[in-house]
């Protein structure tokens, strides 16, 4: 019953394993689906994200990092595509957090510039921008990622043009390029190329550098024309090949009107409004071209007021549509020039004061400028003083912060190196101490181990001395037992000679001269006496025999053994009065059996006796012997009023049995029931 119970649970523990591992099978499926789901470009961004979500969550139930964090990279995925900017960051920590614990430096270096992307977005926090920049650098630059190594750099150099750090952004902008150049001409890099070389335009064309940022706005427009004609970034409508075309061509008409060379300006922006799909496709740069041509157009004098105010109006209107701050702000500033020129003060105040209002509210501090230029110019008396101290106050504030700024990336690098080295140095400083405190650890478990062995081998040499003693005294036993048996010999040997010698001597005389009286004649003497004769004949014989029986010297091989315990168990039977029985199964050569077993058993058997006698009430006891297959059997039962063996007890008894067993290698088994008594088989090998 019990074998039939094992196998069944066997069974089911199995199949329960295989049901978790085929639910964990389909989930990981589940997974991988829903990850492929979440890449469909053809799906909605919102459905996409409804999938990237359910990946993540399931990854998260597997409880494992790196399923989990694969998960959460297509979710940030889809947070990019669709601008969610806290998302994004809500994200990064996550996954910089995975990628710590699993040691992913490629991860590690992935979240730290998603978490700086995040904060240049924003425009604010560069220093926290500046810090992430500079930790994803210096990862990508342990693992020789090319690509890694440009995006950081041109984070970097973007927050350094936001300071007006232009050269050292225009310094990492060249650093960034020449990795791409190392990288496949596909249209990822492409476009990257054409965003860091429009950048480094924009940089030189604030340094005044007009020949070289129209010479770098040309190179961006080179790169732009090898991307595919349906290139696009989703989600990044900054990226694609049409709106790459419009700014760089918008850049490059401004540094043609930053050079006073308005007639290429003006062709620039005649022949982009030439293509119909701008106002379309990307109203705000047609706002800005349209403007743009108008103010080329105001500054070169050449332009009818009356057609230029138009194109001003409809650009005004446009970005007043759209609710695009730095539009109205530097269109605003440029149409309030226009109209101060001709003379409407009243539109140019009040466009430079929205201007004015707007720029502070965006922090365009440049506009800002612009703007309290103009006004000092419109307001007279101590209003226009105003705006003019103003103005010149905040051009000093922007230059003192175009320093510090230069100043704070720098320390900001230094704090970061620093933080890197102290960081190093107390890892080093930590792994010293652990190292330190193993050694004292070792050293400790190997004196604790010293100690627990000499104790062990104090423990096995007072067993080995017990273990001698044991057998010294069996041996006196066995001594005491042949001098007792000797003496039993002598005694019969002696009462066989005198039986022998005397009165089976007499008896024969006897006999003999009966014999002769028989020779009488006498028929009825005869009778008698050969009768007698006959009586004595039978009396001789039984004597014989008896003589013959008790000078007979063989004994039973194993009566030493069995005698030594039978004589113990009758001591106990006559102090405790209970009935016993000692039998052999099989023929055991207890000769041949080593005294150091013997000695073992006979005070396992003590033990038992004692056990049964303190605790059982019994009033017969049985003690069985036999022999198979090399192995010596013995059976111990008792009628008495059994136990609960699954119950610990407070004695010693059945410890010194089990340690008895064991120096024998041997097993045993104790089965009782309550008021049926108890059994207790040894199984013990004889080699």
């Amino acid at each position: 019953m019990n074998k039939y119970f094992f196998f069944i649970a066997c069974l089911l523990i199995i199949f329960n394993i295989n049901a978790q591992n085929d639910d964990f099978d389909v989930m990981l499926d589940s997974i991988q689906r829903l990850r492929k789901l979440s890449k469909e470009k053809d799906l909605d961004i919102n459905v996409r994200l409804l999938y990237a979500k359910r990946a993540s969550k399931l990854s998260y139930e597997t409880g494992i990092d790196s399923t989990i964090l694969i998960s959460n990279n297509k979710l940030r995925n889809i947070y990019l595509n669709m601008n969610n900017h806290v998302m994004l960051k809500d994200m990064a920590y996550k996954n910089l957090k995975l990628a710590h614990k699993l040691n992913d430096s490629i991860e590690i270096a992935h979240s730290n510039l998603d978490l700086a992307w995040y904060y240049i977005l924003k425009e604010i926090h560069n220093d926290s921008g500046y810090y992430y920049s500079n930790r994803a650098l210096k990862l990508y630059s342990k693992l020789k990622n090319l690509k890694g190594q440009s995006f950081a750099l041109s984070y970097i150099a973007d927050m350094q043009t936001r300071e007006r750090d232009f050269i050292h952004s225009e310094e990492n902008l060249i650093k960034a390029i020449s990795f791409l150049q190392v990288l496949p001409e596909n249209n990822e890099n492409l476009s990257l190329l054409f965003s860091y070389y429009n950048t480094i335009g924009l940089n030189t064309k604030y340094l005044k550098l007009y020949d070289k940022s129209i010479e770098y706005y040309k190179k961006a427009l080179t790169f732009n024309d090898k991307l595919s004609e349906d290139y696009s970034i989703e989600g990044d409508n900054n990226m694609d090949k049409f709106k790459n075309y419009l700014y760089a061509k918008i850049n490059l008409a401004g540094v043609y009107k930053e050079k006073k060379d308005y007639q290429k300006a003006l062709s620039i922006y005649k022949k982009l409004l030439e293509n119909k799909e701008i106002l379309k496709k990307d109203p705000l740069s047609y706002a800005a071209i349209i403007n743009n041509k108008s103010y080329n157009l105001f500054l070169s004098k050449n332009g009818n007021t009356k057609y230029i105010n138009s194109l001003f109006n409809k650009a005004y209107k446009i970005s007043d549509s759209l609710n695009a701050s730095y539009e109205i702000t530097a269109i605003g500033n440029d149409m309030a020039e226009f109209y101060q020129a001709i003379n409407k003060k009243d539109s140019a105040l009040i466009l430079s004061k929205r201007s004015y209002e707007i720029g502070k509210d965006i922090k365009n501090y440049f506009e800002v400028s612009r703007a309290l230029l103009m006004l000092s110019k419109i307001v007279e008396g101590e209003a226009g003083k105003r705006y003019l101290y103003e103005h010149i106050k905040l051009n000093d504030s922007l230059l003192d912060l175009e320093r510090a700024s230069r100043n704070k990336f720098a320390r900001i690098q230094y704090e970061t190196d620093t933080y890197i080295e102290e960081t190093k140095r107390l890892t080093t400083q930590n792994i010293l101490i652990i190292v330190i405190g193993l050694i004292v650890v070792l050293i400790f478990i190997l004196i604790l181990i010293i100690r627990i062995q000499i104790t062990k081998n104090k423990i096995l040499s007072f067993e080995s001395e017990q273990q001698k003693a044991n057998e010294e005294i069996y041996t006196l036993m066995l001594r005491q037992q042949a001098k007792v048996e000797e003496g039993r010999l002598l005694e019969r040997h002696h009462i066989s000679e005198e039986l022998h010698d005397g009165i089976l001597n007499r008896l024969l005389g006897s006999r003999l001269g009966l014999e002769f009286l028989s020779m009488d004649e006498k028929d009825q003497t005869k009778e008698n006496y050969s009768f007698y004769i006959n009586e004595i004949q039978s009396i001789e014989r039984e004597i014989r025999d008896l003589s013959h029986e008790l000078k007979n010297t063989q004994l039973d091989p194993d009566k030493d053994f069995i005698t030594i315990l039978d004589g113990y168990v009758g001591k106990q039977n006559n102090l405790h009065s209970f009935q016993y029985s000692i039998s052999q199964k099989s023929k055991i050569f207890w000769e041949d059996i080593n005294d150091y077993l013997k000695v073992n058993l006979y005070r396992i058997i003590q033990e038992a006796i004692q056990n049964v006698i303190k605790h059982a009430k019994a009033n017969k006891i049985t003690i069985n012997f036999a022999l198979n297959s090399n192995n010596l059997y013995v059976d111990i039962r008792d009628n008495g009023i059994g136990f609960n063996i699954n119950q610990k007890g407070n004695g010693i008894g059945l410890l010194n049995i089990k340690s008895r067993v064991s120096k024998l290698k041997g097993k045993y088994k104790i089965t009782s029931e309550i008021k049926k008594g108890t059994t207790l088989i040894l199984i013990i090998p004889l080699s």
